[in-house]
């Protein structure tokens, strides 16, 4: 008997991001299409989340959608699952609940074996996600475009 394991990456970074920001995450997403991984990604419906949606959509790659609503705000792929994040699975220290974004992207990064966060140098989610998956001791990389924010004005 075979044993078949799923690999999960999560591909993810800002919503502010310039063409060479997307044109990378297509490129992450082609890699991990060619290597049979599924991807997870949360449901902006702008910057890295919507290019990765999108170009799983091209593809046909296994996706997982995650978001705090009954559906995609990037509207998902036809071929992907979608799974909405309850706020009660994450708690700040003293109790209280997080915001319903941190909590989508603590559980994608605890669902994850793999992490990409394509960051513009500014957006504290993309570093704090970051952040996150090396504490939860992930193969995380952060992928920092910040230099191109200087060319791109």
């Amino acid at each position: 008997m075979r044993i078949r394991t799923i690999t999960h990456v999560l591909i993810t970074g800002s919503d502010e991001s310039n063409p060479e920001m997307l044109a990378y995450a297509r490129r992450a997403v082609q890699r991990a299409h060619r290597l049979n991984w599924t991807v997870l990604v949360g449901d902006n419906p702008k910057g890295i989340d919507l290019a990765v949606v999108r170009e799983c959509r091209r593809l046909k790659a296994k996706v997982i959608v995650a978001g705090t609503a009954n559906f995609p705000r990037n509207f998902g792929c036809k071929r992907s699952q979608y799974i909405k994040v309850a706020r009660e699975l994450y708690r700040s220290a003293g109790g209280d609940l997080l915001g319903g974004y941190a909590v989508r992207d603590r559980w994608l990064v605890d669902m994850c074996q793999h992490a990409l966060f394509i960051w513009n140098g500014h957006s504290a989610e993309t570093l704090t996600g970051y952040e996150y998956a090396v504490q939860r001791g992930k193969d995380a990389h952060l992928k920092d475009f910040s230099f191109w924010r200087h060319w791109n004005v």
